[in-house]
């Protein structure tokens, strides 16, 4: 064999008929009868088949048992595995698995490379990583591109081999030995490192297989026992074969084992029972039934409401062997059900019963209207289902009506139009000035709005609209998911919503009459203050700021704010402040900061040593990036720079250093230290 480059790569693929160097010439460390290669080979192929049906400690004990005799049969100084990044998907690190004769005198060597991260373009095991075949160095100090090539010629460490164990399509490890001597390549034991990583290769494909199957036998058991649902395996004829916890429960039963044996039929009250064998023929006709709702019988003689879906298990051959069921307890359910019904049911009683008009808006038509509706425009409520319910809007304040409702519809955040005079026109032509309000609400399955419209002579009619405006208030503040805060003009807490209080750790009521600087960090304070000043000197206009806040327990936190001071309903001036808590965002900008600063500091100081290529500032940044292996989107957000700009630079960086592709221009970069 002969050295693939001047700086002496050999691999397995480069044998050469060319060689004339003689036999007795090569280092007696690498000598030694095809035999003895054999009989390692044959150990080391018994340690890994061993290690194969192991945990992963199995496998780690296998190379660690390589690694020695190796060394011991070579009479290498130096044994190391690398193994893949849990990181990173294309970077390998060193695995902690060691050989060395003199630990102490190899001390440095040993911390330089479990320091190093290495890819496919990147030293030794990177080369073997990109060709997944051994190789070959003769003098690591001659090497270029070698990272750890000052560490080695410290602990005198000359030669080096390695050899990868590929793990299905992946490299699962890459191993590395080190001589103290300059030593041609030894063709037989590069041919035995083939084989040898071919026998841990096999006995890595069988650990992530059993540790495939065990992941999922746990995670099938887990499911199965941490269902809140019912599951049962029965045969075809109904019987229990197996179930779970749930199962058991549903049916009075002590625990699963109590359940087998028994026909899953005795369990279905005795009306549904025939409909429950049917839907069995069709599950093994069609290989499934979803959702089929019955009431099951407990042991007790209690009755509780059921939903099942079964599917059809076969065997290998496609026989059918067993049903599964997944069968979940409804009974909250149809209580919810039974209450919507008679909420319904109370709504309809109580709009019939009431003098305001009444009615409900989707889709452009009105899906409800009571009889108040149809007193008050004289339609009749068929009537009103049936015609366009612009029609009995004044021309006067159709266009505008119509416009706010289409908003509404189109924007989920745009509230509908409420709380004002509208003129309206009977079926008889007369023209009646009525209040308005309305709100949305879900209506049988989608988004509606619900109406209600007053005389405004009418007090009685008045103080209802006004509850309702109370109620809607309540909604948007109390129940929103936001932090809210009303504060008075000396800027003391009126209230704060549930939501608010709960994310500084407080409750509504510690928070109502406290000064609200009292919830804001110390040095952002005099900034607030000033804030809300200006927000009671210009009423109606919305101010925003970031700042910081502390929990009740001392966490600082991050918050955007918008505030806008109005009249409450006294005519007192009050501020309303809206919360979003950003302190994930403000720590991620941070991070990016000190990451760019860093990075920044380190072009800084390259660029003091000398501009090599004639690369900018920029440019030598967005090498390193590149380098990284980050993409033009990472790259623009590490530099707050846009991924057109990226592409421009990294162009010009190809130009200037003569390179054909970002990985060339890295791997040059890498070779001639410009990123150290």
């Amino acid at each position: 064999m002969r050295p693939s480059s001047a700086a002496g790569i050999c691999t397995v693929a480069d044998r050469s008929d060319e060689m004339k160097e003689p036999e007795q010439s090569r280092s007696h460390k690498t000598k030694g009868a095809k035999g003895q290669l054999h009989e390692l080979i044959d150990v080391i192929a018994l340690r890994a088949s061993t290690a194969g049906v192991a945990e992963v400690q199995g496998i780690e004990d296998a190379l660690r048992f390589v690694v020695d005799r190796i060394c011991r049969h070579t009479g290498w100084p130096v044994g190391h595995v690398y193994m893949p990044a849990p990181d990173s998907e294309d970077e390998y690190v060193s695995a902690g698995i060691w050989h060395l004769d003199d630990a102490a005198a190899l001390e440095r060597f040993r911390k330089a490379t479990e320091q190093t991260r290495l890819n496919g373009d990147v030293g030794l095991p990177g080369r073997v990583l990109s060709s997944g075949r051994p190789a070959w160095v003769v003098d690591v100090g001659q090497e270029p591109g070698f990272p750890r090539a000052a560490a080695a010629r410290r602990a005198g460490l000359k030669s080096a081999v390695a050899f990868p164990i590929q793990a299905g399509e992946r490299t699962g490890a890459v191993v590395e030995f080190f001589s103290r001597e300059v030593m041609e390549a030894n063709e037989h034991l590069l041919e035995a490192m083939v084989s040898i990583g071919t026998e841990l290769g096999r006995a890595f494909e069988r650990s992530r297989e059993l540790s495939m199957a065990q992941q999922a036998a746990e995670l099938y058991r887990s499911v199965v026992e941490t269902s809140p649902d019912a599951i049962m395996v029965t045969d075809l004829n109904g019987r229990v074969l197996m179930c779970n916890q749930q199962a058991a429960a549903h049916h009075g039963a002590e625990g699963p084992e109590a359940m087998l044996g028994l026909s899953g039929f005795d369990f279905v009250a005795p009306e549904d029972r025939e409909r429950a064998v049917e839907n069995a023929r069709r599950t093994l006709e069609t290989g499934g039934v979803r959702n089929v709702e019955y009431t099951l019988v407990r042991r007790d003689g209690s009755r509780i409401p059921a939903e099942l879906s079964a599917s059809l298990i076969r065997d290998p051959q496609g026989q059918p062997r067993a049903f599964i069921a997944v069968v979940r307890n409804v009974a909250e359910r149809k209580k919810s059900e039974d209450a919507l019904r008679q909420s319904e049911e109370k709504f309809r009683t109580l709009t019939e019963m009431n003098a305001a008009a009444t009615f409900v808006f989707k889709k452009g038509r009105l899906v409800y209207a009571n009889s108040a509706a149809a007193e008050m425009t004289g339609y009749s409520v068929d009537e009103l289902l049936t015609i366009d319910p612009w029609k009995t809007v004044h021309p006067d304040f159709r266009e505008s009506l119509e416009e706010a409702w289409r908003a509404t519809f189109e924007r989920p955040d745009q509230p509908p139009p409420s709380g004002f005079e509208v003129k309206i026109v009977t079926k008889d032509g007369d023209e009646r000035w009525v209040e308005y309000s309305a709100d949305l609400v879900d209506w049988e399955g989608g988004r509606g709005v619900l109406g209600t419209a007053y005389d405004v002579t009418e007090r009685k009619q008045a103080e209802q609209a006004l509850r309702d405006s109370e109620e809607r208030y309540r909604v948007m503040y109390q129940d929103n998911p936001s932090m809210y805060f009303t504060v008075d003009a000396a800027g003391r807490v009126l209230s704060v919503n549930q939501f608010g209080a709960e994310q500084l750790g407080y409750a509504p009521e510690e928070l109502a009459g406290t000064p609200v600087l009292e919830v804001f960090y110390d040095e952002d304070k005099e900034d607030i203050a000033r804030q809300l000043q200006l927000c009671m000197d210009t009423p109606g206009k919305m101010s925003h700021w970031e700042c910081r806040k502390v929990r009740k327990d001392g966490e600082v936190v991050w918050v955007k704010e918008a505030a806008r001071a109005t009249l409450d309903v006294n005519g007192e001036l009050i501020v309303l402040i809206v919360c979003e808590d950003i302190t994930e965002r403000r720590r991620m900008e941070e991070e990016l900061r000190k990451a760019r600063e860093e990075l920044e500091g380190k072009v800084e100081r390259q660029m003091q040593q000398g501009r090599a290529y004639g690369l900018t500032f920029r440019e030598l940044t967005v090498l390193h990036l590149v380098a990284a292996g980050n993409s033009d989107r990472e790259m623009a957000d590490k530099l707050g720079i846009s991924p057109l700009t990226v592409s421009k630079h990294v162009a010009n960086i190809l130009s200037k250093m003569g390179a054909s592709s970002r990985s060339e221009a890295s791997a040059r970069a890498v070779r001639e230290a410009l990123l150290v």
